[in-house]
């Protein structure tokens, strides 16, 4: 046999690496995983979308000289079915990979992996570890706010900054802004800041684990990379400058209304039942006595819900994309959050009720 394995490591590292693949097919061979033997022992997997790569390695068996590519997300089907304590053995068979295991065999077309293209790694210069669980809760924070098909495509990713041992996430589309930050046990060597584009940072969020086990991020120019240890996943980083999201940030604002955050998230679902489609509107009167909800649309229907809150300030009144405050609360893992307003025409800034360090800016919308 050219290759032998067992099925819980591959299909572990083909399950990592499968969402690099093409799925359009401008190249067919952006569909396939590369194997070949790793220079460290066992088998090397590779996958790329030619903006970002995923290179993993697994246990088990290659011959020298084998170097060729099938369908990524064929291959894992075809693992998983296998049983859980099975071996899977393949033979390269000219331009096909015959795969088995027990009494099933499969024929595959491979394409040359000479065909497949290079990932050109830049040096990485400066690394950074962190708990997977704090890397994912600083991606998750923010993530939302990342705008979708903008002209603006430095806002179509999430900034990453590390400063000494500070590691900061911002998202931003133009009408919000989500920014969360964690101090680390490590410091980096010197102070980066990389725009990490969406699909790279979706696959990062699929691929992180809840917990402890600890994960490198290395910064190169025009490249950040993420080390999982088995596995490694390089992008290429969005040349642009990003805005300058302190700058957005509102300070001393003079309202300040606590709300339970569940209550306000049901609450505004209640009255998106009528908010219009296009518009998505919610108006809020916000005063001592707490705070009402107000939506309406097209058809003069209307919906309102008032809400127990604690209010300190001037009474205000402000409209805002139900959405965005959706989005909001759901990133919020508090059971109660804060709101600062101003005035009825300026952003709002919203947090975790005590603060933590995620914050939240909205802008207002005119209805």
């Amino acid at each position: 046999m050219d290759l032998s394995f067992g099925r819980e490591s591959m299909t572990e590292s083909l399950q990592r690496i499968v969402g690099a693949a093409e799925k359009r097919l401008t190249m067919p061979i952006l569909g396939n995983a590369r194997i070949r033997p790793s220079e460290d022992g066992g088998i090397q997997v590779d996958t790329t979308d030619l903006e970002l790569a995923w290179r993993a390695t697994t246990e088990g068996t290659i011959s020298d000289g084998v170097d060729t590519t099938v369908s990524v997300r064929k291959l894992l089907d075809i693992v998983k079915a296998a049983p859980a304590d099975a071996t899977v053995q393949a033979r390269i068979e000219g331009e096909r990979l015959t795969v088995g295991f027990g009494k099933s065999r499969f024929s595959l077309a491979t394409l040359p992996g000479h065909d497949f293209p290079e990932w050109e790694a830049a040096e990485i210069e400066h690394w950074l570890e962190i708990p997977q669980r704090l890397l994912r809760r600083l991606i998750e924070a923010t993530m939302f706010s990342m705008a979708q098909q903008d002209v603006r495509y430095y806002l179509q990713g999430l900034l990453l900054v590390a400063q000494g041992s500070m590691l900061r996430t911002v998202a931003t589309d133009g009408h919000r802004l989500a920014m969360n930050e964690a101090v680390l046990e490590t410091k980096v060597g010197a102070d980066q800041e990389c725009i990490v584009p969406r699909k790279t940072v979706q696959e990062l969020r699929r691929n992180l684990l809840d917990d402890e086990t600890p994960v490198r991020v290395g910064f190169a120019p025009g490249q950040v990379a993420f080390d999982f240890g088995g596995a490694r996943l390089t992008s290429k980083v969005i040349d642009g400058r990003f805005p300058d999201y302190e700058r957005v940030i509102p300070k001393d604002l003079p309202g300040s209304l606590t709300v339970e955050r569940e209550d306000f998230r049901q609450a505004l679902a209640r009255v998106a039942i009528v908010a219009s489609d296009k518009y998505r509107g919610v108006r809020l009167m916000v005063g001592p006595g707490g705070c009402r909800l107000v939506t309406h649309n097209a058809e003069r229907e209307e919906a309102e819900e008032s809400l127990s809150a604690d209010y300190q300030g001037d009474e205000v009144e402000i409209g805002f994309n139900l959405n965005y405050l959706v989005d909001v609360l759901n990133a919020i893992g508090a059971d109660r959050i804060r709101m600062e307003l101003r005035d009825g025409n300026s952003s709002a800034l919203i947090q975790a009720e005590p603060a933590d360090q995620a914050r939240y800016v909205v802008m207002p919308m005119r209805l």
